[in-house]
């Protein structure tokens, strides 16, 4: 039995050696391996949300609403965070903060804040620099109530929406509801 043992090593010992031995033809390229999408859960958010209020100096005790949604279809939900409490810090008669975050595999990162906003948030099928466009309420100001759309430009939205001009043409089919009252 022995022999036989050592007989069907010494057989494949030049198949094993041989196929190590000779490089890969110089026309060969390697694939990268593609980089695995990770969605963050709401735990990991609510870190990050937790982060923010820290290094912003914020009330640590701060609430808020949120939603998760994919704004630049990378395959990761990013996330619309409408603060409530402190209402003085957070909100005013004009309406609260709401944070933009983009999801990483294993974080989020700020986009911008974006003050006033009231709910409804709507968001668009139509994209801006490949995110998708926001629809919010303006509102308890002096100028008249509106909806604007906001657009990403490559870098944030914008931090203002009370500037944009009213955009009263949508349909509410076409339009996900994002974060309401």
């Amino acid at each position: 039995m022995r022999a036989l043992y050592f007989l069907t090593c010494l057989c494949l010992l030049p198949v094993l050696l041989g196929s190590c031995s000779h490089p890969p033809p110089p026309d060969a390229t390697l694939t990268p391996m593609t980089q695995q999408i990770i969605d963050p859960d709401d735990a990991i958010l609510k870190e990050s949300v937790r982060y923010f209020l820290e290094n912003s100096d914020a009330p640590s005790a701060s609430t808020y609403d949120f939603q998760r949604i994919d704004l630049n279809e990378d395959g990761r939900r990013d996330a619309l965070i409408l603060f409530k409490t402190p209402y003085g810090y957070w909100c005013g008669t004009h309406g609260c903060t709401m944070l933009v975050l983009r999801a990483h595999n294993d974080h989020f990162s700020l986009v911008n804040d974006i003050q006033p906003v009231r709910e409804p948030v709507y968001i668009s099928p139509a994209k801006s620099h490949g995110w998708k466009n926001l629809l919010v309420r303006v509102s308890g100001r002096w100028d008249k109530a509106k909806n604007v759309v906001m657009t990403y430009n490559g870098e944030k939205y914008p931090n203002n929406p009370s500037n944009l001009p009213p955009f009263d043409q949508y349909n509410d089919d076409e339009y996900v509801r994002a974060l309401y009252n």
